[in-house]
């Protein structure tokens, strides 16, 4: 019995809303990975411009994918630990922010009396503006998440972090090489910059998280005349060169372990005669690599190696670790506000306000002093969760992008003992990416 032409327009109708609907998750998709690749571009994004537009970029996504749903009729969602400790870290900054009926402390005024405060932070606008940003890379992790879901699309996402590190690899090594000064992103003579950062060492943090990805994939894959090796080798050279030409100490050092520890990894069922001639290739080119980025970029390295172990140089990180510690004793429950640091620092810096901070150079002390031992469980908890994320994804098999996005994720982690590249927010949304892609890969198994 023919169709009725009723059911005919509902069945087209059905189609054409199915249809759309894979529209939508395509683009959820794309947009996600264009915000990712475009959030270094801007100076790391490490300014209001260029939060606003990531917000209402992620806020687009977000709309869409409520219009995926309405269509589809219904709509999958993916949660996970990690967006669980984002939120907590969120409820906190909120509770900071949150006027109380009782005085936290007693401030003293110049004009001899006291002055009382009832908020756990002493800078509301910074934690606001920090509340702001977890919730725009909470929201961003969400819709990653929910776009990235099959293995095609992971690799997409990798081979896109690649190439794109390895673009601003090169444009950061021409503006080094440049002798009529910045060829892109311009930074005021004398600023530490590389590339499109103001800080040359988060420019190096932002290499040692994609860097990984392709040694992974080549040690998989081999070097040969044809395939990956092609295109991979030459990224891997370039952001090499520009690590060197970044001169930042902890950057070489990570990356060259990097050389040992991915092949280390990738050591169990592969062709340990292939594996070998491999990584002593690896360890050929990238050494030239590194030292042609040392000698492009000149004196900075010999300065910076030397200054290392100069006294004052080693004592300027102890001085602002023991100001933090102090710090940190004084407020040990809630910290002094996400954002705060900057403002309550030079209340504990010993040389009387001569020396300003906005960091503390170590992403672990500084949680500690902003959001307090409640702050410390919730960065414990999600630590203790990758790390049991990451061994899973290792112990069950050499798969190169599990093996890449956990050398990078543990890079970074290690960096951030010395340094804050994780605050840019460009090196956030990496980060993430890269907690995606093992995420992803630990549910498929």
């Amino acid at each position: 019995m023919p169709a009725s032409p009723s059911s005919l327009r509902e069945w087209r109708r059905l189609g054409l809303m199915a249809v759309v609907a894979r529209v939508c998750d395509r683009v959820i998709f794309g947009g996600a990975l264009a915000l990712l690749l475009l959030a270094p571009w801007f100076y790391g994004s490490d300014h209001a411009g260029a939060l606003v537009g990531l917000g209402f970029g992620v806020g687009g996504l977000w709309l869409l994918w409520v219009l995926k749903i309405a269509l589809a009729g219904e709509g999958r969602w993916a949660w996970s630990w990690a967006q669980m400790g984002l939120l907590l870290l969120l409820g906190l900054a909120l509770l900071q922010l949150m006027p109380l009926p009782v005085s936290v402390e007693r401030i003293p005024s110049p004009e001899g009396g006291t002055l009382s405060w009832n908020r756990l932070t002493r800078d509301p606008a910074a934690t606001a503006a920090v509340t702001a940003r977890l919730l725009l890379m909470l929201a961003y992790f969400s819709v990653l998440m929910l776009g990235a879901s099959s293995a095609m699309r992971l690799r997409a996402l990798e081979m896109a972090l690649l190439g794109n590190g390895a673009v601003l690899a090169f444009l950061g090594l021409l503006n080094a090489l440049s002798a009529t000064g910045p060829v892109i992103w311009s930074f005021s003579p004398g600023s530490p910059s590389f590339g499109p950062y103001a800080n040359r060492a988060h420019f190096s943090a932002l290499m040692e998280m994609i860097m990984p990805l392709g040694l992974a994939r080549l040690f998989s894959e081999g070097w040969g005349r044809r395939g990956a090796s092609l295109l991979l080798v030459p990224a891997l050279i370039v952001m090499g060169a520009a690590v060197g030409a970044a001169a930042s100490r902890a950057g070489i050092l990570l990356a060259a372990l990097q050389w040992v520890v991915v092949p280390w990894l990738m050591w169990r069922g592969r062709d340990r005669a292939r594996l070998r001639s491999t990584f002593l290739r690896v360890c050929v080119l990238m050494s030239l690599a590194i030292g042609v980025g040392v000698w492009i970029g000149g004196e900075p390295l010999r300065e910076r190696v030397l200054e290392r172990f100069r006294e004052e140089a080693l004592a300027v990180r102890g001085e602002i670790w023991r100001a933090t510690l102090r710090m940190i004793a004084d407020h040990p429950v809630f910290g002094v506000g996400l954002g705060a640091f900057a403002t309550v620092y030079p209340r504990y810096d010993a040389s009387a306000g001569l020396r300003y901070t906005a960091e503390a150079h170590n992403d672990y002390l500084q949680l500690l002093a902003e959001a307090g031992i409640v702050g410390g469980l919730i960065g414990a908890a999600f630590l203790s969760f990758l790390v049991q994320t990451i061994r899973r994804s290792l112990s069950r098999g050499a798969e190169p992008a599990a093996v890449g996005a956990s050398v990078g994720i543990l890079a970074i982690l290690i960096h951030s003992i010395v340094d804050f590249g994780l605050r840019v927010p460009a090196n956030g949304l990496v980060f993430l990416s890269l907690l995606v892609v093992l995420l992803r890969l630990d549910r498929g198994r």
